[in-house]
């Protein structure tokens, strides 16, 4: 498949064009026959309930295994298992079993288990995350609220120095214990704001909504519709729909309507004066032809593209520690480690706030305006595990945050098209 004309947009001084392609796509005609007609989900209410994430998961494990202080991913790649008051040799075998039942056994990885002591169980971070959450997050400045499993606390992630004194005096006031909380600065979380034109359409590339431009994150079914997955704020009006068109690579060239985007909800575990939902995704019907694959480029804002990666299955719920990449229209393909894992996160452009988010981290740029939509995967070969859908970005530290796959599944009724030109 040949290459189409390239679009140059100037975002801050910087050109930010797509430069080249070095890959072929598969042909239109590969694509198996999946019906159109809509089974629309229009304006689905947001509902906590119907929402299982990472931190569900770690509260059955716990269930299971009495003691249990949560897990994440060491340096090394090892599955580092942290217990409270259980000795290690009798503690590791039960709890591998637990993790393995709930996530699967590829949860624990080649490289090993190691078990570290804890102070807190899950259970008592998460609970004092929740007490904290609805005030705490309400405050001007703050990012996040996250049961952080490395340091077995709960990080309170602020913007800057000059919101600690807030946060500590709320900690005070509901009387719950200061040494079971880190207060950190992780900058704000932006949205990304909204180059080639490419068929089949594919994870990665750019999209122009009316006075925005964005990216393509992957493509899902939804029921028997055929179609892709973006960000809510790329429509529109964020939540709610009113058929929002998008372009590929640029108006009038369409590839699809937005059929689903459900509405943000206020109060109960909202913090005040906030609106929120799992994730900032919505759901958009194709007008054309589409393939399970993901665009990468050679690295960080090289924006030709090097390869088209296969998207054999799913990871609905990654884990602190682990690695992740995104590839988006402005910055390309970039990498992060996720320091922030099911963490409830303040939109830093508005009252928008999300439960069960993720922040990855690095020590380069690794997100940018126009970034929004991007598909988050983990890198296997050439293979993308996808993971999550990018919806923002920040520095100090470099950072981009994006919504779980698993809830951005719940909240739209979709599930990816993946290899095989199958549902995953």
């Amino acid at each position: 498949m040949s290459k189409q004309s390239i679009l140059r947009v100037a975002v801050s001084g910087a050109m930010l064009g797509l430069v080249g392609c070095n890959g072929t796509l598969e042909r239109e005609e590969a694509v198996a026959p999946v019906s159109r007609e809509a089974d629309v989900r229009t304006n689905a209410p947001f509902s906590p309930a119907r929402n299982r994430t990472l931190d569900d998961a770690l509260l059955q494990v716990e269930a299971d295994v009495p003691g249990f202080g949560g897990m994440y991913y060491d340096e090394k790649g090892r599955l580092v298992v942290r217990m409270v008051h259980t000795a290690p040799a009798s503690a590791a075998l039960a709890a591998e079993r637990a993790i393995t039942s709930v996530f699967g056994k590829e949860k624990v990885p080649a490289e090993g288990m190691v078990m570290e002591p804890a102070t807190r169980t899950f259970a008592q971070l998460k609970a004092l995350q929740e007490r904290i959450t609805p005030d705490v997050l309400s405050q001007a400045g703050v990012v996040l609220t996250d049961v952080d499993e490395k340091t077995n606390r709960v990080a309170i992630g602020i913007e800057r120095a000059a919101a600690r004194p807030g946060i500590e005096k709320a900690i005070d006031r509901l009387g719950v214990a200061r040494d079971a909380f880190d207060i950190v600065e992780v900058g704000p979380v932006l949205p990304a704001n909204v180059q080639g034109a490419w068929r089949p359409i594919t994870g990665g590339i750019q999209i122009e909504t009316p006075g925005k431009y964005c990216t393509l994150g992957f493509a899902a079914l939804q029921g028997g519709t055929l179609g892709f997955v973006t960000n809510s704020h790329c429509t529109q009006t964020q939540g709610g729909v009113e058929y929002t068109p998008a372009y590929q690579a640029v108006y009038p060239d369409h590839a699809g309507t937005e059929i689903s985007d459900p509405y943000y909800s206020s109060g109960g575990s909202c913090p005040a004066g906030r609106i929120c939902r799992y994730s900032d995704s919505a759901f958009f019907s194709t007008s054309t032809t589409v393939n399970p694959l993901v665009a990468m480029t050679p690295g960080a804002f090289n924006l030709g593209i090097s390869s088209w990666l296969n998207v054999p299955g799913k990871v609905l719920y990654p884990s602190q520690g682990q690695v992740v990449h995104k590839t988006g229209r402005t910055s390309g393909t970039t990498s992060g480690t996720i320091e922030w894992a099911c963490a409830t996160v303040n939109s830093g452009g508005g009252a928008h706030t999300y439960f069960c988010n993720y922040i990855a981290t690095s020590p380069q740029q690794n997100g940018a305006g126009g970034d929004s939509g991007s598909p988050v995967y983990i890198l296997s070969g050439n293979n993308a595990w996808l993971t999550g859908l990018m919806w923002g970005a920040g520095s100090n530290p470099w950072h981009f945050a994006f919504a779980p796959l698993g809830s951005v599944q719940n909240e739209l009724g979709i599930v990816p098209y993946c290899q095989g030109f199958v549902g995953c």
